[in-house]
């Protein structure tokens, strides 16, 4: 009897990070399920994994919307009648002073970047628990312990994917089922352009090409979570900067002085050049 694809589920796979992670699951053989609000670029991956062993299949929508969210899980039980891996990593975020921030910008960014996750979680829990066995993989990222400036909405947001992961273990202790937070330094995608609002294009790409200049590659990223996913790690850091940022934590004192007296005043200047 043929064994059974795994069943994935992956968010914010339209580009980056998320886009890399489904083409490598759909390769290796995975029924991928995958979220985002752009159909036309989930229908380009869906297309490019076509001679893969796996399979794309397409649940468009907008992820701040909670109605959205709970219809995800209950299709893909309702189709597959598992859930095996649930990979949250839809997220934005924007360079700006706090108080240049709508509310509903704000609101949205809650939503997408932490409710998303623990919703999705809860009702994936449901599933994985009755079958004990299961993976959930959240995208943190490094700023938990070394915040960027200017970036605060955004630094909250994984500081919560932080700690959402690690209380989560404590729940997971006695099951098969595992909770691992990945904390990626910053990675070549499309996050720069939509953190970055300028009216003139030229200062916008200077600003876009300046954040990613020492940015890594999220193919990379992709590879190393997709190879630790089934240890259940508590923590997945997948490139060397990472780790460096990572053993940052120990020294706090060092991150506020060069994020208050070297990071901020820059990133103020290019804000101020953005108005």
């Amino acid at each position: 009897m043929k064994e059974a694809k795994p069943v994935s589920l992956v968010t914010g796979a339209s580009s980056g990070l998320g886009r890399e992670l489904a083409e490598i699951l759909c390769f290796n053989g995975h029924k991928v399920y995958v979220v985002a609000r752009r159909k036309n670029l989930l229908e380009e991956l869906s297309a490019e994994c076509k001679n893969h062993s796996g399979e794309i299949i397409l649940l468009p929508g907008d992820l701040s919307k909670i109605e959205f969210r709970k219809k995800i899980i209950p299709t893909i039980i309702k189709r597959e009648g598992k859930i095996d891996y649930l990979f949250n990593n839809a997220g934005f975020g924007r360079a700006t002073l706090l108080e240049g921030m709508e509310s509903e910008e704000i609101r949205n960014m809650l939503e997408v970047n932490v409710n998303s996750y623990i919703h999705l979680a809860n009702e994936a829990l449901k599933y994985m628990k009755k079958a004990n066995q299961g993976r959930i993989i959240n995208v943190g990222s490094v700023v938990t312990f070394t915040p960027l400036p200017y970036f605060t909405v955004y630094n909250a947001t994984k500081s919560a994917v932080y700690s959402f992961n690690r209380s989560l273990r404590y729940e997971l202790k006695n099951s098969k089922v595992t909770s691992t937070v990945v904390l990626p330094a910053r990675m070549k995608t499309d996050f720069a352009k939509t953190a970055f609002h300028c009216s003139d294009r030229e200062t916008h790409m200077q600003c876009v090409e300046k954040f990613n200049k020492i940015a890594g590659s999220p193919r990379k990223v992709a590879f190393v979570i997709v190879k630790n996913m089934d240890k259940g790690k508590e923590v997945i850091t997948p490139t060397f900067k990472a780790k460096i940022w990572y053993f940052m934590r120990y020294f706090g004192f060092a991150v506020d002085f060069a994020m208050k007296n070297v990071l901020g005043p820059k990133q103020l200047k290019d804000l101020k050049r953005m108005r």
